[in-house]
């Protein structure tokens, strides 16, 4: 009669056991995995578990072996293409592997493909093989399949952290700008809300000055920056040989407007703000040129 084979297989994670005995569940881990992006490299963090194998010395004595498959909770052999098993560093063909009984463990290394699905992934591992009488204290049939044991083990599938820094740096650039556009810039100009401007004396020009942040009268030709229109609001130059010095237009307060204090023009009748409708004398101190305009 034939000597009695079997193999107890013990399963040691980092040289702790977290076997679940009862339902012979175990969770490997998380594999961490992200993708490459510019100059940074994709990265991926392998789970590594060491097997230990006892074949009772009548097991070995005989020669016997064991072939085990990860396959998925419906049975089917989980394809190398989802997630790839090494042992010992080499990668094995369809998750495959054969346990020979002079054979006192193995290091399993568990990495998932790039395109595999994130989360957790769960099965089993399956005696498909064998020369043994017995898998732990379960009697085995010639040829038979049992499941050894369910396995979890979670995929992590992660941001570049190059990909991450620079989404962090846009999501807190859109905010500053929404921040700056929707109330603080509001807060820090004024704008003028008078419909127009208009000089009837030495020369005639009309100008429509709602929304703007200053009306600057000039001789010379200047032009607003794009971003210092679109960060502070819209200045309106009025070029014309007359001004022989600039002159400035700002909202008060409540939108209305005022004329900055120069030490060249003097306006007449003075007021704090102009007001809709009257007009207004400005005199060159050093020409006496008259310049007549009136808000509208």
């Amino acid at each position: 009669m034939r000597r009695e084979t079997d193999i107890i297989l013990l399963l040691l994670f980092l040289g702790l056991m977290s076997c679940k005995q009862e339902d012979k569940s175990l969770t490997f881990g998380t594999v961490e995995y992200y993708p490459s992006f510019l100059w940074v490299d994709s990265s991926v963090t392998t789970v590594t578990k060491t097997f230990d194998f006892d074949f009772s010395q009548d097991a070995k004595d005989d020669g016997s072996y064991a072939e085990f498959q990860f396959v998925d909770n419906d049975g089917k052999p989980i394809p190398t293409t989802v997630m790839q098993v090494a042992i010992d560093g080499k990668e094995i063909e369809n998750n495959r592997f054969r346990v020979e009984s002079d054979v006192a463990s193995k290091e399993l290394t568990f990495t998932f493909s790039p395109e595999a699905e994130d989360g957790t992934h769960q099965g089993y591992l399956k005696l498909v093989a064998h020369r043994l009488d017995r898998l732990d204290s379960q009697p085995l049939e010639p040829a038979q399949q049992v499941d050894a044991f369910q396995w979890t083990l979670n995929y992590d599938k992660q941001m570049n952290p190059l990909a991450e820094v620079l989404m962090w740096l846009g999501i807190a650039l859109v905010s500053a700008l929404m921040l700056w556009f929707i109330l603080v810039r509001g807060i820090v100009y004024d704008y003028i809300k008078v419909g127009s401007i208009r000089i009837t004396d030495s020369y005639y020009s009309q100008r429509r000055i709602k929304g703007a942040r200053q009306v600057v009268f000039t001789n010379k030709s200047v032009k607003q920056s794009a971003l210092s229109r679109i960060f502070t609001g819209r200045i309106i130059y009025e070029v014309n040989p007359v001004w022989t010095t600039p002159v400035i237009f700002e909202p008060t307060s409540r939108g209305e407007v005022k004329m900055r204090r120069t030490d060249k023009y003097t306006i007449d009748p003075y007021d704090f703000k102009l007001r809709k409708g009257e007009e207004y004398t400005l005199i060159n101190e050093d020409t006496k040129e008259r310049i007549i305009l009136s808000i509208y």
